[in-house]
C-alpha cells in the first residue's frame, strides 16, 4: 500500500477517474490518498456535504484500503463506490452498512440545447436571492428539490447563476460547487414552483455546464438517480451516468472482521 500526496498521483494511479480527480481535492484540505495492486481510495472532508471516501478498483485492495481509510479518518466519513465493489466491502466487513445510492453524471461535450431564457451569473448581493429561491423550492416536497448542504457562501461555493423574471425577481438557480482544475462540479438546482414546467433548469443547467466545460474540459453532478426524469434530461444534454452506492460506519463502531 502507498499512500498518494499529490492531485497528480491520484489521476495516474486511477485512470483519471473523474470522482477521483473530484475528491482529490481533499489533499489541500486535511484529506488523504491511497493505492494498493491498482486500487484507490481518495477522501476529502465535507466535499458537498459530506465527508467522502471514494473507492475504485478490486475487492481484496479496496478491503484493505477501507480499513486504512477508515483507521486514519474515523467514522464520520462514508465510502463511495460502484455497487458491485460496495457489495464486496459489505460482505467482508461487518463493521460497514448500507447507506444510499446516488448518480453521479458528467460529460466532455458540449450540450446540445438552444437556451429560451437569459442565463447570467449573479452579482455576489444577489446571493441572498439564491438563498431564499433555494428554501422555496425546498418547500415543495419532490426529488428535485435541491439538498440541505448547498448554501450560498459555503466553502467551496464559487458562484451562482440565474434566471429573472419580467420583474428582475430571481426564478431559478445552479451554482458552481466545489470544482477542481479539470473537473468543474454543478449543484443546487432550483426552481422556484410557479416557474417550473418552462425550461427554466434546462437552461440553466446548460448555461452552467457550458461554462464549466469551457474552463476544465469536464462537468458533473450528483442526481438522486441516473434514470429519474431528471437523469434523462441530463442524458439529452450529453451526460452520462453511474450509478454510486453509498456506506457508512455502523453505530458501534468498526470491529475485528
Amino acid at each position: 500500500m502507498q499512500e498518494l500526496s499529490t492531485v497528480a498521483d491520484v489521476v495516474a494511479a486511477s485512470g483519471a477517474d473523474p470522482q477521483c480527480t473530484w475528491a482529490a481535492q481533499g489533499l489541500q484540505a486535511c484529506g488523504r490518498a491511497w493505492e494498493d495492486e491498482g486500487a484507490v481510495a481518495v477522501a476529502c472532508p465535507q466535499l458537498c456535504g459530506r465527508d467522502r471516501i471514494v473507492v475504485r478498483g478490486a475487492v481484496a485492495a479496496a478491503v484493505r484500503l477501507a480499513r486504512e481509510a477508515i483507521d486514519a479518518l474515523g467514522p464520520s466519513f462514508v465510502l463511495v463506490g460502484d455497487p458491485p465493489l460496495m457489495g464486496g466491502l459489505l460482505a467482508r466487513l461487518r463493521w460497514l452498512e448500507p447507506c444510499s445510492f446516488f448518480g453521479w453524471m458528467d460529460s466532455t461535450n458540449r450540450p446540445r440545447h438552444e437556451r429560451v431564457h437569459s442565463v447570467r451569473w449573479l452579482a455576489r448581493r444577489e446571493w441572498q436571492a439564491a438563498s431564499e429561491v433555494l428554501e422555496a423550492a425546498r418547500e415543495v416536497p419532490d426529488a428535485a428539490a435541491p439538498p440541505d448542504y448547498v448554501r450560498p457562501w459555503l466553502p467551496g461555493i464559487r458562484r451562482w447563476a440565474g434566471i429573472t423574471d419580467a420583474q428582475g425577481r430571481l426564478t431559478c438557480t445552479m451554482a458552481d460547487a466545489w470544482s477542481v482544475p479539470g473537473l468543474g462540479f454543478m449543484a443546487g438546482l432550483a426552481v422556484l414552483p410557479h416557474a417550473r414546467g418552462y425550461g427554466q433548469g434546462r437552461d440553466v443547467t446548460t448555461f452552467v455546464l457550458e461554462a464549466l466545460l469551457a474552463a476544465h474540459g469536464r462537468a458533473a453532478l450528483m442526481t438522486a438517480d441516473c434514470d429519474s426524469d431528471a437523469g434523462q434530461i441530463l442524458a439529452k444534454l450529453g451526460m452520462s451516468g453511474r450509478q454510486q452506492q453509498v456506506l457508512r460506519v455502523r453505530s458501534a463502531g468498526p470491529v475485528a472482521s
